[in-house]
């Protein structure tokens, strides 16, 4: 660009300096016509080479692009070598574009690209094969067209892509396991796993522990009453020995809590297709608990209550009951004696919400998202001092999944904790 300036006032300090010289010499009127020829004779020269610059627009290719001459030459020299560059850069990026095809054409997952509108750009075959995509005729249609699932459709339009979503008891497809990523301007890729075989294994292992929780379960019932039936007995016992008869019954009620504990996750989890749509009155759901757990567990604890007594939930009572005793005993095993625990049930932006929160100990950041896996315990050893079997949120995050909801945890080290069971708005009964 500054070489074509440096040009033009070159080219006017030249054509002045002519046009004195021509005054000079001969009259004014051959000096005006001299200068009129020379500047019509140069409008006509770049006139011609933008005539044949805007020719090669229409068609433009390096094979036809003219050479040019004077500036014109530079002109189009830079031009070819940014034609070059750009077909280079081209080539480049559809070697890449056929590589990424060729990889994600050769994975055993299902891939599909789709835009910011959720219409389909591209598949691969596996995902042809497992979702009956069409390329010709589903390309640029939006995806749950091809897929109607009304789990998958909420999960791709929340764009909380951090866990992965898993759908299950589908009579024309495997469940799979779908995850989530972003590229480019608001597109993404869909990954599609089949989780049959892995699917296969968790029924198998859930089987197992509900088969082997029911065969222990009466032995350790008949263990308990002869413990009992000792423990009563009137004969004289020595201090070694009612210790011993008491640490017995401690275990094995221990045991028996954590078999129910199993069953009741087993059950929860085996049972897709159980009643979930009963009316619940959670106001007096939670006085069952208040009275049953609370009185008997809580009384050096300070309750404060926020419940929307006419709100109530469609879901499966015994199933709720469990997840709502859970979070309120953790709250009374991990809070200190005369620490505040808030239980709340309100109607929050359509969305039904139960919430305990508690001035604890709390637990470390690293900890939360493994704290609701089955028998994980932040510290072991005070969970078996009070009675914990390490299940308990497992139930309370299998429950509220089965309910369409989710389960929020905060907490700070020392200020305590806050456990959030929100469900969909539909189930909302107000």
């Amino acid at each position: 660009m500054n070489e074509i300036k440096w040009r033009a006032l070159f080219f006017l300090v030249i054509l002045a300096i002519a046009y004195l010289l021509i005054l000079n010499i001969f009259n004014l009127n051959i000096a005006i016509l001299s200068l009129v020829f020379t500047l019509t004779s140069v409008i006509l020269f770049h006139t011609y080479w933008l005539y044949q610059l805007d020719l090669w627009l229409d068609n433009p290719s390096i094979k036809n692009l003219p050479n040019g001459s004077g500036i014109w030459n530079k002109i189009f020299s830079k031009i070819y070598r940014t034609e070059t560059k750009q077909k280079k850069t081209k080539q480049e990026l559809f070697e890449v574009l056929d590589l990424f095809k060729s990889g994600a054409g050769a994975m055993l997952d299902g891939v599909v690209a789709v835009n910011k509108n959720n219409e389909i750009l591209w598949s691969n075959k596996t995902a042809q094969r497992m979702l009956n995509i069409i390329p010709k005729n589903d390309y640029n249609r939006p995806i749950f067209y091809i897929y109607r699932n009304t789990y998958f459709k909420a999960y791709i339009e929340n764009e909380n892509y951090e866990d992965t979503l898993k759908i299950n008891n589908q009579t024309s497809m495997p469940p799979l396991e779908i995850k989530v990523a972003y590229f480019g301007s608001k597109q993404r890729i869909i990954v599609f796993r089949d989780i049959t075989k892995e699917t296969e294994i968790q029924n198998m292992r859930k089987e197992f522990v509900s088969n082997f929780s029911h065969e222990i379960k009466t032995p350790l019932t008949v263990l308990i009453g002869f413990i009992e039936t000792l423990a009563e007995m009137k004969s004289s016992k020595s201090v070694s020995e009612k210790k011993i008869i008491s640490m017995m019954s401690g275990q094995a009620n221990r045991m028996n809590i954590l078999i129910e504990d199993l069953l009741l996750l087993s059950h929860i989890e085996s049972n897709q297709h159980v009643n979930r749509s009963e009316k619940i009155n959670i106001a007096k759901l939670i006085r069952d608990i208040k009275k049953n757990v609370i009185e008997v567990k809580g009384n050096s604890h300070k309750f404060d209550f926020s419940i929307d007594s006419k709100l109530d939930l469609y879901g499966a009572r015994q199933e709720i009951e469990s997840a709502f005793n859970n979070l309120i005993t953790n709250a009374i095993r991990y809070t200190p004696s005369e620490g505040q625990i808030s239980i709340r049930w309100n109607l929050i932006n359509t969305l039904p919400i139960f919430e305990v929160v508690d001035n604890g100990i709390g637990i470390p950041e690293k900890n939360i998202k493994r704290i609701s896996e089955r028998f994980y315990r932040v510290d072991p050893n005070r969970s078996r001092e009070t009675g914990g079997t390490g299940l308990g949120l497992a139930i309370v995050k299998n429950v509220v999944n089965q309910h369409q909801g989710e389960m929020k945890i905060n907490s700070d080290i020392g200020l305590g904790s806050s456990f959030k069971l929100i469900f969909p708005a539909d189930r909302a009964i107000k």
